[in-house]
């Protein structure tokens, strides 16, 4: 278990606090590293996206007069989509990991693999592709929210 020591500003100047991470604590860096890879391969197929159907900067969305509107659209919601959910996960990945820092970690990569497969699936131009992806990526994100519950509670009653 690693120690570190910050002050709390409702403690004297003497007084310190420890927090304890775990020594398992780096799988949940790790996996919020490789969480990463999904957006950049999002962007990466956004990108190419743009040069083939010819949407130019800063269209975020095709209009749907666009020749290629549901064939760009479905990359860049894809891509879109991880984005909004980026944040949550990392966020509860590095939060439950203090507590549960393997199951956290398993629960981010499973994240990550789904969110490959949902990009792959919804690139495909047909928005049913992203099912599959989506729902891998909630056994991911599932239990990480369920976890901070958990953790939570075995905080306030340490």
């Amino acid at each position: 278990v690693a120690r570190v020591a910050f002050r709390d500003a409702r403690l004297t100047s003497r007084t310190r606090q420890i927090m304890h991470i775990p020594s398992d604590y780096g799988w949940t860096l790790i996996a919020i590293g490789g969480a990463c890879a999904a957006t950049i391969f999002g962007s990466i197929k956004v990108s190419l996206a743009r040069r083939k159907f010819g949407v130019e900067y800063p269209t975020l969305y095709a209009e749907s007069s666009h020749k290629n509107a549901k064939a760009f659209n479905c990359v860049q919601r894809a891509h879109q989509q991880t984005l909004e959910w980026m944040a949550p996960v990392m966020c509860l990945t590095a939060s439950t990991g203090l507590v549960f820092p393997l199951a956290a970690a398993v629960s981010c990569g499973v994240w990550t693999v789904g969110k490959l497969l949902y990009i792959q699936g919804y690139s495909s131009g047909d928005p049913n592709g992203r099912h599959l992806g989506g729902a891998i990526a909630h056994l991911g994100d599932l239990p990480l929210i369920v976890m901070a519950f958990v953790a939570g509670n075995k905080v306030l009653n340490a």
